[in-house]
This record gives structure tokens, C-alpha cells and sequence, in this order.
């Protein structure tokens, strides 16, 4: 009877725990059970599920430097210390992961003329949400024309702006090794004629920059920063309450704000300042707690811009603002303006447990977008009735009435040529984040 009534005293703690703290017990997908194709070893693993009271217990710190020496010690994703160190340096990612190994490109493909496919997020009806897509596992990385133009202003911002840029916490050694394999391996099988390991995967080889990087004495990080042209936050699960923080992350892209302000910081609070925020945060974080590895996300965002913004933010420069507050609002044409789209992939890592942001902002005209089947009337409708703070979070005052004034003549056009019926109801397009025919545009250019 004593016996019965403790049981059910923990049980109740145990609930009450759970909703106060709803985070602290829930643990993401395993992936255990694939041990068996990447150790040789007589006993059974990734049989036996582990407990999450036990992966709490005993999880490798994340605020700390961790010790993958110490046994008994254990990932977000169940795997313990000693697991991690039988499965070595470069295993298969494409077991661990469930997600396949990218395609190479064409041997003819010409990266001198390469450009990034045509991203179009546009929405209707418009509101705030994650806007999450399939993951396309060829497109993780794409490189294009201005590869070794973007590494060299990367290495630039690095050395003026440092830990605003580039950081990595105590606790992220694996997440960073882990990111690193993973992009490494994806890079020498999509783009086989420019990059390649050798030496039993201790030495890279980029043939793009001419440059060979020892992968046992340089951080890697610093190896992905040096090789790869788009930015990456990684975001590991807090062993105390559950939440995912920022840990570690390069970032050169963004505009009025620096990485390093939201460093050690959690999900909802690098969020913040993003329109109606507050009404997702719930969400983002129970999502966050249950992704799976093999089931990685893409989205893309996106803004009107009149300049090429890279990075920019009002603690280095005073007017850090969009230049169309600083010129005369009657000299800005639609020439001016650019598209610029933030694509971005989510996907966590199989080991660590980590949860990866990487983005890339791509900026195209806006006057390229006048001959794409429905996307002028659909961009108009989004600039005209969408929610006041999302539109101006997106445009200022004198960038929406030029790309509105553009995209009313250019929607008339396509009516008028017959390329969209005249009754169309305007909504989001089948094809998102893309357009109809999207395809035959990319590819008329040239090396495609």
C-alpha cells in the first residue's frame, strides 16, 4: 500500500513537473537504431530506447565544455559518448541523418556561370507563421557566379568585425564537428570536381580558392567559414530546462543586428523583435523540441530593398538604415530596387541533437519579376492588404509606393498578353516558393 501511494505521489510530481516545465522531458527522435550499419561490433545497439529521465540525468553538458571521453554521457538524441566515439570521424551521414546524399552536378556544369534558382516566397492570405517547405537534399549548399568574390567579403567582415560575425560556446565542440562533416561530405559529392578529402578524411581540398586545409588542427568552424558562402546558427538544447539557445553561429548577413547580440540567448528571444513574435513562440519551441533528424525544413523570407544590404546594424554605424530614407524619395526608380530573399534550410543533427539554421540572402531586381507568370499581382495584393507591421517590416514607405506603382503596370501587362486570366483569384501559387516556368527561365541562362 506504501508502496502504490509513493508511486502515485511521483507520478503526480512527475505531471505537475511536466506542465510547468513542458520542456524539460521532451526529447527529439532517435536515430540509434541505424548503429548497427555503422559499427562492427558483437552486441546488439540502438535496440534499447533511452530512457528521457535518463537523458536528462545524464546529458553531455551544453553551457560547459563537454568530455565525449567520459562514458555514460548522453545526446538530445539518445547517443552516448561511447557510441559517438566508435562511430569516428566521417561516418555515413546519410545513415545517420535518413536523408540522402546530394546528386553531383553536371560535369559540364560551369560554376563561372552559375546563379541561384529564382526564389519567390510570396504568400496569400498573408499572415506570420514558420512557412515551412519540403527539403530539397541536392540543394543544401548552392554555389553560384560571385563564389570567391562572397568569400573574400566574408573574410573581410570576419577581421573588422569579429565576435559580432563568429563565435562558438564551450559546449558546441561536437554540434561544430558534427556541421562540419556534414557539409564537407555534402560538398565533395555535389561539387566532386572542386572539392575532395583525402588522407583518411584529415585534409580538405578546395580547388575554387586553391587552398588545402588540415582538418585536425583547424577549428571546424573556421574551416566552414573559410570554405563554405552562407551562414549557419547552430541552437543546442539547454540540459536544465529544455529550451534550444544559441551556442554558436557565423553569420555575416544581416542587417540591423549582429549575430553576437543574440548569443547564449534562447529561440524566443532572438525572435523578439520579428512582427507578432509573441504569438508563435509557444509553437517555434514545441516544434523545436520534437524535429526530427530526418526531417530537415526549408523557408525563405523576404524584403524590397534599394541597395544590396550585407551587414549593417546601429552599434557599428550610425546610419546603418536602408539607403531610401537617405535619398531624395523623388529620384528612387524601380531600377533601384532588389528582391532580396533569405532562404533558409532547419535540420538537426543527428549526434549532437543540435538544431541548424543556415541561410543564404540572395538579392535579384525587381523589374526581373515582370515577366513571371503571376507574381507581379501576387506581390501587389501582399503589398497593398497584408498586415500593416509585417508590409513595412518587409519595405519602407518610399520602397513599397515605387514597387507597388511597377507592379500594377506590370500585372496589367500579363492580364492584357493573356499570361494570367483576368478573373484569377490571387492566391499562393502551386509552384511556391518558385513560379510557373520558372524552370526554362533558370536554365536559358548560361552553364545551366
Amino acid at each position: 500500500m506504501t508502496t502504490d501511494r509513493s508511486a502515485g505521489l511521483d507520478a503526480s510530481l512527475k505531471s505537475l513537473y511536466e506542465t510547468t516545465r513542458p520542456h524539460i522531458l521532451q526529447f527529439p527522435p532517435s536515430r540509434r537504431h541505424v548503429l548497427a550499419s555503422l559499427i562492427k561490433t558483437e552486441r546488439s545497439l540502438g535496440d534499447v530506447e533511452i530512457p528521457p529521465e535518463t537523458l536528462k540525468s545524464k546529458a553531455l553538458p551544453t553551457i560547459a565544455k563537454g568530455d565525449l571521453g567520459r562514458d555514460d554521457q548522453y545526446t538530445p538524441t539518445g547517443f552516448s559518448a561511447q557510441e559517438i566515439r566508435a562511430i569516428g570521424r566521417f561516418p555515413d551521414y546519410s545513415i545517420l541523418t535518413g536523408i540522402r546524399h546530394p546528386e553531383p552536378v553536371s560535369p559540364t556544369w560551369d560554376i563561372s556561370k552559375a546563379t541561384f534558382r529564382p526564389y519567390r516566397p510570396f504568400r496569400w492570405g498573408y499572415h506570420q507563421h514558420m512557412a515551412l517547405m519540403k527539403f530539397e537534399p541536392d540543394w543544401w549548399v548552392e554555389l553560384e557566379q560571385n563564389y570567391e568574390k562572397t568569400m573574400k567579403a566574408r573574410l573581410n567582415l570576419l577581421e573588422e568585425h569579429s565576435s559580432r560575425i563568429f563565435f562558438q560556446g564551450p559546449g558546441a565542440d561536437l554540434a561544430a564537428r558534427e556541421l562540419m562533416e556534414m557539409l564537407l561530405q555534402f560538398l565533395c559529392r555535389r561539387y566532386p570536381q572542386h572539392f575532395s578529402l583525402s588522407n583518411t578524411n584529415t585534409v580538405f581540398h578546395n580547388r575554387l580558392l586553391n587552398t588545402t586545409t588540415n582538418l585536425t588542427t583547424t577549428p571546424p568552424l573556421r574551416v566552414l567559414f573559410d570554405n563554405v558562402p552562407e551562414d549557419y546558427a547552430i541552437m543546442l538544447r539547454n540540459e536544465s530546462d529544455g529550451f534550444y539557445y544559441l551556442r554558436a553561429a557565423m553569420v555575416c548577413s544581416s542587417v540591423g543586428w549582429h549575430i553576437g547580440q543574440h548569443r547564449d540567448k534562447p529561440l524566443r528571444a532572438i525572435h523578439a523583435e520579428v512582427p507578432d513574435a509573441d504569438r508563435m513562440a509557444m509553437s517555434m519551441d514545441r516544434w523545436f523540441s520534437k524535429m526530427g533528424t530526418d526531417a530537415p525544413v526549408n523557408r525563405c523570407s523576404w524584403s524590397i530593398e534599394d541597395w544590396e544590404a550585407m551587414f549593417t546594424t546601429p552599434e557599428i554605424e550610425a546610419d546603418w538604415s536602408r539607403s531610401a530614407f537617405a535619398r531624395d524619395p523623388e529620384r528612387l526608380a524601380v531600377g533601384d530596387l532588389k528582391l532580396r530573399c533569405d532562404a533558409q534550410t532547419l535540420r538537426r543533427l543527428p549526434l549532437s541533437g543540435a538544431v541548424v539554421f543556415n541561410f543564404k540572402a540572395i538579392f535579384t531586381p525587381l523589374e526581373e519579376l515582370r515577366d513571371e507568370p503571376y507574381i507581379p499581382a501576387l506581390l501587389l495584393k501582399v503589398l497593398q492588404e497584408g498586415k500593416e507591421n509585417l508590409i513595412t517590416y518587409k519595405c519602407v514607405d518610399n520602397v513599397r509606393r515605387v514597387a507597388t506603382e511597377a507592379l500594377q503596370k506590370w500585372a496589367a501587362e500579363q492580364v492584357e498578353q493573356g499570361i494570367v486570366p483576368k478573373d484569377w483569384e490571387i492566391g499562393t501559387l502551386d509552384e511556391s516558393p518558385f513560379f510557373r516556368g520558372w524552370e526554362e527561365k533558370w536554365k536559358r541562362q548560361p552553364g545551366l
